[in-house]
């Protein structure tokens, strides 16, 4: 059985820091100390999307849920790795974030694809991987998204729940998002799934083993395998114990593929 304890978290500190992709080499190495350091009630997503006219831009999202006066000093700290050109960060209600998120995203008829990799420290070599990619990215609604792994959930025994990495490390979700007219050229629909493809093949070389699970696809076996680790044979067991006719699959599991649909 899991036992699952909730807090109330009313209000957080959230906002976005927004700098020119001509500084992303040096942020980043900043913000790879930075955040070594940073304690369980921050968390930053990071990564690269277009800004308003068209360019890319390094974007970090960070979300602090201790107590509102404590936030200020890591928010000056985000800052100051750079020179932003968007930096607001200040108390919102829990739900706002979420929203932001889903205008970003919008549900309006794009097509999406959709890659991941696991990277266990931003490196100077995946650093420029990322920023290559991001130079190269096949549409302005195309995104590379970093999400921070740390805290409690890294704590966690590896063996208490299916989830096969632990140790504090980013996800790397790679986001080709395109208008559907673009359909029309299906060199153009192929491009940017060959965008997600060359940014996931670029970034392997410093990426942990495996992939996190929701994003995985039955045609990676192995990766699929390693995302699980020493507890897929459990959780196939579990599987074939309470659904034997695979209602559920979603997610595909090691050595039992979901069906294409």
């Amino acid at each position: 059985s899991m036992k699952v304890r909730l807090h109330p978290v009313p209000v957080v500190c959230t906002g976005r820091v927004i700098f020119p992709l001509g500084q992303a080499r040096d942020v980043l190495a900043g913000f790879g100390e930075l955040i070594a350091g940073a304690p369980d009630e921050l968390t930053v997503q990071v990564g690269f999307l277009s800004a308003p006219d068209g360019t890319s831009v390094l974007f970090f999202l960070p979300t602090w849920s201790g107590a509102p006066d404590d936030a200020a000093p890591w928010a000056r700290r985000l800052d100051g790795l750079g020179t932003p050109a968007v930096s607001a960060v200040g108390p919102a209600e829990y739900g706002e974030p979420l929203r932001r998120a889903d205008q970003m995203f919008a549900r309006d008829g794009r097509h999406y694809a959709i890659g991941t990799r696991s990277l266990a420290a931003l490196t100077p070599h995946a650093v420029d991987a990322l920023i290559a990619a991001a130079a190269a990215r096949t549409s302005p609604g195309s995104a590379i998204n970093l999400h921070h792994f740390h805290g409690a959930a890294a704590r966690v025994p590896l063996s208490a729940t299916a989830f096969g990495v632990r140790q504090p490390h980013f996800m790397a979700e790679i986001l080709a998002s395109w208008r559907p007219a673009d359909d029309q050229d299906a060199d153009s629909a192929a491009a940017h799934r060959r965008w997600v493809r060359a940014t996931a093949e670029q970034l392997s070389p410093h990426a942990l083993p495996g992939g996190y699970p929701n994003l995985l696809t039955d045609d990676e076996p192995e990766r699929v395998a390693d995302a699980y680790g020493p507890n897929a044979a459990r959780l196939i067991a579990v599987k074939q114990a309470y659904d034997p006719g695979s209602v559920f699959t979603a997610t595909p599991l090691p050595g039992m593929a979901a069906p294409r649909t």
